[in-house]
């Protein structure tokens, strides 16, 4: 039975900022990208509590530390893997590794043994053509995504297929990027127009807009949050006899959110801020930090253009083709902002709290957070494990993908200590 789309998007945080567009001429040296100001997250006169200290809890001594060695280590030549999507642990203590080489999603108990393997390539119930995210759901249900198929698929507490429901966003050509699972496995989607090809000239730097809605397991949205901008993109002609194609900006601004409850928090990078958003785009809640985004350094620049030409090569090389000389010339001169974004991913733990990243330097992965507790108390700082990209954080451990710089994925689990302020 279909259901009725909901209503236009309640967007009270920063309206002007729905389509926010940069122009920068396209220069012989690199462009510089001129501070964008989204508005304030939330109006000072909004009456929303807002949660905003000077200091941290902890001071300089963090109390809380990750573990410099695996308690789980899951990889070649027993399981190899390659692109792998978002691991996630259930409550039981299995790890799920959704993998993205075979399609499949494969469970393992907390050992590390492996205990079964679902899904598969193709088109039949339960397989995938693009399987790229899961989140766990209302009993240690599985939730994931197929972003070929615009399908959302569903695995029961022992990782049976249950059933799945495409996705029915209002415009079926927008695209959808899954964010976090909410605690009854439904979903909160990031929903943008495409910006390919580039709606503007070479050179040019452009900050879209997005909506972010909740889509329930039946694959329509049942609630809408409101709409962000986006992260900044930059024209390259690739073609002399076609249009540009948008590329990130090198430490460009990014929106990133995650769910607590039925709340999604968001952030735009602006500044050192992340609301808390209701169902229905009300803000309930505003969490702020007296930390100043980073200047980029002439050396960061550099060894940032250096390594994104690297991985390209090495991508041409393994697919048998050469790189493009017009990529080259634009990712030497390609814009780089004046800062850093305020903080580069963003998390909630097991317990609630929450945990903002450094800026990403790609290809490294952010290994230093900012952490706050549940009732927005700014605790300190975490450092996670060089390489290991963060994909869930629980009570006593830390989950997620190692890369070392050999190229190999690892699944790791690390334990966690937290440590009480005396």
């Amino acid at each position: 039975m279909s259901r009725p789309h909901p209503t236009p998007f309640l967007r009270s945080l920063a309206a002007a900022a729905a389509l926010l567009t940069l122009v920068v001429a396209c220069r012989e040296t690199p462009a510089v990208v001129p501070d964008s100001d989204a508005g304030p997250l939330v109006s000072d006169s909004s009456g929303v509590p807002v949660a905003d200290q000077s200091a941290p809890l902890w001071g300089a001594t963090p109390l809380w530390t990750v573990a410099d060695a695996p308690s789980v280590d899951l990889g070649p030549p027993d399981h190899p893997f390659v692109g792998v999507a978002p691991v996630l642990r259930l409550g039981d203590g299995r790890i799920v590794v959704a993998d993205g080489s075979r399609q499949t999603i494969a469970y393992f108990d907390a050992t590390g043994k492996l205990l079964t393997t679902v899904g598969g390539r193709g088109a039949e119930e339960g397989q995938f053509h693009a399987l790229g995210w899961i989140g766990r759901g209302r009993g240690d249900t599985v939730v994931a995504y197929d972003f070929v198929a615009r399908r959302l698929a569903l695995f029961d507490g022992k990782g049976t297929f249950v059933r799945a429901a495409l996705l029915a966003p209002a415009d079926p050509q927008a695209l959808a990027e899954p964010i976090a699972a909410f605690p009854d496995g439904s979903v909160l989607f990031r929903v943008a127009r495409s910006l390919n090809p580039f709606p503007g000239k070479a050179g040019a730097v452009v900050r879209d807009s997005a909506a972010y809605l909740r889509f329930g397991l039946d694959g329509y949205p049942a609630d809408a949050f409101g709409v962000f901008p986006q992260s900044e993109m930059f024209g390259v002609q690739v073609r002399s006899d076609g249009p540009p194609s948008p590329f990130p900006v090198p430490f460009g601004l990014a929106t990133v959110a995650a769910v607590r409850g039925d709340t999604m928090l968001v952030g735009t990078g602006t500044s050192f801020e992340v609301a808390s958003i209701a169902p229905g785009g009300a803000p309930v809640g505003l969490l702020k930090a007296p930390i100043e985004r980073e200047l980029i350094t002439p050396e960061e620049s550099k060894a940032f253009t250096e390594s994104a030409l690297t991985r390209l090569r090495t991508g041409s090389r393994s697919l048998n083709t050469s790189l493009d000389s017009a990529v080259v010339r634009a990712l030497r001169k390609a814009p780089f902002p004046t800062r850093k974004p305020a903080f580069g991913r963003m998390l909630v733990d097991r317990t609630g709290a929450l945990w903002l990243s450094a800026p990403l330097s790609p290809p490294a992965s952010a290994s230093t957070w900012t952490v706050f507790g549940p009732d927005g108390t700014w605790l300190g700082t975490v450092t996670t494990p060089d390489g290991l990209r963060v994909d869930e954080i629980g009570a006593d451990y830390v989950l997620g993908v190692y890369r070392p710089a050999h190229g190999e994925e690892r699944v790791r689990m690390y334990p966690l200590s937290r440590g009480a302020p005396n």
